[in-house]
């Protein structure tokens, strides 16, 4: 009895958080930089895929602190450095245990967004990939690793300053390794293909945002009690960080530095009048 209200709150938890963020993974507003800024992100994100033949639920969770940089107009590249965690239900078990509970690992990620002009001041085509290096293990000796690739096609609606909306299709695909005592299996996800749905509520002013990025796959089970499954929620926030460029040595206003400056250069004057 205990195990299952257990269950049901954390049910009920995932599910409010989802609720609340929706109203606010993620991808940086490209239509807010150019190549003198920085956008800098926060993100914590909670995934689940089924993984070898027996498609057995494996649990990620992953803090990234990301930066992103748009060298080119429509172009951004992104670089973060996290940690992430991996846990392996036993299938064998009613209780619904873990086979696997792995610690967090740093996982450095990388990716490339590319996006068309505004049609309308407002719509644009985006497409890129993101990837993201898993490391998890556990006090046995045992580890979970390998590349989480996954590249995306979809749309971006900016019907204001202050919020989009992207939608499309994105592939997860986990390339992994088990390693352990006496073991060394390679194990990869079943469903490659999820849709995805990602709000963004922006402060103009701040250039600050706040971002829900949802996506699922046609396996999507309703039992979340260990974390979503064959579906992840994202949660991200950040800003754009400007910088000015520096200004032109002629243009520097030298009394600002030496009051007497303008004496002196008027003094200089008169006194090549003289000698003239």
């Amino acid at each position: 009895m205990k195990h299952k209200m257990h269950r049901n709150h954390v049910g009920y938890g995932i599910l409010a958080v989802t609720l609340l963020a929706a109203t606010a993974f993620a991808e940086f507003p490209v239509q807010d930089m150019d190549v003198r800024a920085l956008g800098l992100q926060y993100g914590l994100t909670f995934r689940g895929e089924n993984i070898t033949k027996a498609a057995t639920p494996g649990h990620e969770t992953a803090h990234a602190l990301t930066l992103a940089y748009a060298p080119v107009p429509y172009a951004v590249l992104e670089a973060g450095i996290g940690v992430d965690k991996f846990e392996v239900e036993s299938v064998q078990s009613p209780a619904k245990t873990t086979a696997f509970s792995g610690d967090y690992g740093i996982a450095p990620s990388f990716g490339l967004s590319l996006y068309t002009p505004p049609v309308a001041d407002m719509l644009r085509a985006t497409l890129g990939v993101k990837t993201l290096f898993l490391n998890s293990s556990d006090a046995k000796g045992y580890t979970y690793s390998g590349f989480l690739h996954a590249p995306f096609l979809g749309l971006t609606l900016a019907p204001s300053g202050y919020f989009c909306v992207g939608v499309g299709m994105r592939a997860v695909y986990l390339d992994g390794t088990m390693e352990g005592p006496g073991t060394n299996l390679a194990f990869s996800n079943g469903q490659l293909f999820r849709g995805y749905l990602s709000v963004t509520l922006k402060s103009p002013a701040e250039r600050a945002f706040l971002t829900l990025d949802l996506d699922a796959s046609p396996d999507i089970d309703a039992d979340w009690s260990n974390g979503p499954r064959e579906a992840s929620v994202a949660i991200s926030f950040g800003a754009m960080l400007g910088w000015k460029p520096h200004p032109n040595a002629a243009a520097i206003d030298s009394s600002a530095y030496f009051p007497a400056y303008p004496e002196m250069k008027a003094k200089a004057k008169k006194m090549a009048g003289e000698i003239e």
